[in-house]
């Protein structure tokens, strides 16, 4: 196709989210629409040549010793799949009715560690808890919400049809969204907390990391300096903190959550929830959906070390 094409001239993120899909989002069975974002997934891929090459490189600069040629094609491929899943349940959980998703995400998702929740929320004194771009995160904060959580949620939005869908469901649960691009989120995340309120954000979106100008962490086992976002958070919100995943199944899907630490431990959030991350993407590359971006960006944010002199 020819370079020129409007397929090329937008990310898989836009192209996804134009307003044909969203229509069919509302109206197509839930496994009609999957097959469907697949299909045209692919075609995205198979006209955007550095798309392609990119996710590769991904793969490769944090997978490629750990496997042999075909299991690393298997994953490769399973990856596109898992791509396609992310937005498949993305555009389903902006523009299903909310009657819908809220009965298909509390038929679909098991709850691992809910007990441990529980303890936490009943002390009602707040609680953070800390996920990644992995699985079905775009199911989170709706399940937690309609099993009555009162989960709040930092996150960015890639546009603005998605913000006000999500902004107008949310209305009609005990659901709160932050913008983390507005210039009051932290004081908002603050106010969550101190209402007792569920405080999710994620620990993955490596270009907006905040680098340290002293110390440095380990990401897939390389050097480079460390986020202090989630230090701050978590010096200052002094709350109990898990760390979350919601893992596609054959089946449907698995939301674990483990407790990381009290509110009162010294611990480094930063490094101890990537390592819980970390571990979950070397068992499950294929559902971690940062791999299209990441070795462009891990590439970037690693000079910050050269530019501090770590």
């Amino acid at each position: 196709m020819h370079s020129n094409s409007p397929v090329t001239k937008t990310d898989l993120s836009r192209f996804l989210q134009k307003q044909p899909n969203i229509f069919l989002a509302k109206y197509l069975p839930f496994s009609v629409y999957r097959r469907y974002l697949s299909m045209i997934g692919f075609y995205y891929y198979g006209v955007n040549g550095e798309e392609r090459k990119e996710l590769l490189a991904s793969l490769r600069f944090v997978l490629g010793k750990r496997f042999g040629k075909l299991k690393f094609g298997y994953i490769l491929l399973k990856t596109y799949l898992g791509i396609f899943d992310h937005y498949y349940e993305k555009m389903i959980n902006a523009h299903k009715s909310l009657t819908g998703m809220k009965k298909h995400v509390n038929k679909q998702i098991s709850f691992t560690g809910k007990n441990r929740l529980n303890q936490i929320i009943e002390k009602n004194k707040g609680c953070l808890l800390v996920t990644g771009h992995f699985g079905a995160i775009e199911y989170i904060p709706l399940y937690l919400a309609s099993n009555n959580y009162r989960p709040t949620i930092i996150l960015r939005f890639k546009t603005e049809k998605l913000k006000a869908a999500l902004a107008a469901k949310s209305k009609s649960v005990d659901l709160e969204l932050i913008d983390a691009d507005s210039p009051n989120a932290l004081f908002k995340a603050f106010n969550a907390i101190n209402e007792g309120r569920l405080l999710i954000t994620l620990c993955d979106e490596i270009h907006h990391w905040r680098p340290s100008k002293k110390e440095n962490a380990r990401l897939f086992g390389r050097l480079v300096p460390k986020d202090r976002t989630l230090d701050i958070l978590y010096r200052r919100l002094k709350v109990p903190t898990c760390f979350g995943i919601i893992k596609r199944e054959k089946n449907g899907y698995d939301l674990s959550i483990h407790p990381l630490a009290d509110g009162e431990e010294k611990i480094s959030l930063c490094e101890t929830a990537w390592d819980q991350l970390e571990q979950t993407v070397y068992r499950y590359p294929e559902q971690w959906y940062q791999w299209p971006k990441f070795h462009s960006e891990f590439t970037r944010y690693s000079m910050n070390r050269e530019c501090y002199g770590n």
